[in-house]
């Protein structure tokens, strides 16, 4: 794969009607589920050789041998940072419609960003495309009221939790769960201890990938590290950085007191030693908890939004994926953090003052994801786009 930062090939237009062999339209919203759809036209390029990729989605699509109609990663927004973009995606939707009408695509498959890709998968269906669902949207927390919606637009759903595929199978929609993509190449290499005795304990600061999530998290979470620092002399502050920019970002606010090392790396290589992480409520927790380090699990968001809307409309016990697939309080997470910062400082010297503690969560962390990390999620579901695809085409025969 390409590592360099060239652009991605965009088409402004719709393709044209030249066809050769079959025609799979894939859309990604996001950095995450574009690196998941790369991946996924690589390996679909393998198998189907004679199939075309085109789509919405960035540049790993791209790298892989997609065309993008639109750049979507670019695009990418979370909630309010969202609402100024409804024009584009409005007449976006309309040129997807002419594009399906131009160029019918053999399947659709859609990847995560289900807010936009139920706009994508709904015009599909209307058109008689089949859809898969990669990345199963997670009604089961909130939104489960849409299980109708997803039923009538998935031709089927592709799992990356253990218990999704039984969640939607009992709802009479077609799931297989597959396994997480994050861990299709991912080497893990179990903490037992600090990397270096004399810099205990060596803590990873890891306020998310998103600007916004850096913004509310990162000065928190240093305000911690410094409790932690005051207590701990040697202690050692690490924090792994997506890419170039997010790790300028991440310097240029980070405390010079603290010394914290900025590292263009893996979550993986950062805490695969680490004696305890802080960490930002999200997938992110899943790939620490396969190095079984110990973790507090936070986010930052406005009390009117949890207290109002998210107790509202949230459906599990907990916030953090960690907690809910051990179906306890396995790590502890603070949602909101709000005022808490200094209770969350305490919290985490007194996990490193009891050894005890943070070995029992390390052994708790290494069973809770043993069914989580496996390889092959690309391959499960290159495998049921092909399924798809023959049962497609058989019933266009019959």
């Amino acid at each position: 794969m390409n590592e360099t930062n060239e652009p991605s090939k965009t088409i402004a237009a719709p393709l044209g009607n030249e066809k050769t062999g079959q025609t799979i339209f894939i859309s990604a919203g996001e950095v995450s589920g574009d690196k998941h759809a790369g991946r996924l036209v690589g390996r679909l390029g393998e198998i189907l050789p004679n199939t075309r990729f085109e789509g919405l989605g960035g540049p790993s699509m791209a790298e892989n041998g997609c065309d993008l109609l639109e750049n979507l990663v670019d695009r990418s927004a979370m909630l309010t940072h969202a609402v100024g973009q409804i024009g584009f995606y409005w007449k976006l939707k309309k040129r997807i419609k002419a594009h399906f009408k131009a160029n019918k695509p053999d399947l659709v498959i859609v990847v995560d960003s289900p807010a936009w890709n139920f706009h994508v998968a709904k015009i599909a269906k209307r058109m008689g495309i089949p859809v898969l669902f990669y990345v199963a949207p997670q009604l089961w927390a909130w939104g489960r009221w849409r299980a109708g919606k997803l039923r009538r637009l998935a031709s089927h759903v592709a799992c990356i939790l253990p218990f999704e595929e039984q969640w939607f199978r009992e709802r009479n929609i077609p799931a297989t769960y597959v396994g997480h993509p994050l861990f299709d190449d991912f080497s893990t290499v179990p903490a037992e201890a600090s990397s270096d005795p004399k810099h205990f304990p060596t803590v990873a600061l890891l306020p998310g990938s998103r600007k916004h999530e850096i913004e509310k998290l990162w000065l928190p979470m240093q305000i911690i590290a410094r409790g932690i620092q005051m207590k701990y002399g040697n202690a050692r502050f690490l924090t792994a950085a997506s890419d170039t920019s997010y790790a300028e970002l991440l310097r240029e606010t980070a405390d010079p007191v603290l010394g914290i090392e900025v590292r263009h790396t893996s979550l993986e290589a950062v805490t695969r030693h680490a004696d305890l992480a802080l960490i930002a409520s999200g997938t992110a927790t899943l790939e620490v908890a396969a190095q079984h380090c110990p973790m507090i699990v936070m986010y930052q968001v406005g009390l009117f939004q949890w207290y109002v809307l998210g107790k509202l409309l949230l459906k599990t016990k907990f916030i953090s994926l960690v907690n809910i697939l051990a179906q306890k309080e396995l790590v502890p997470e603070i949602v909101p953090l709000g005022t808490r910062v200094l209770a969350v400082r305490d919290l985490a010297i007194g996990l490193l003052d009891d050894p005890e503690k943070l070995a029992k969560m390390r052994e708790e962390l290494a069973e809770m994801v043993k069914p989580v990390v496996r390889p092959g999620a690309t391959d499960h579901v290159a495998d049921i786009a092909k399924k798809l695809l023959v049962a497609s085409k058989a019933n266009s025969n019959g």
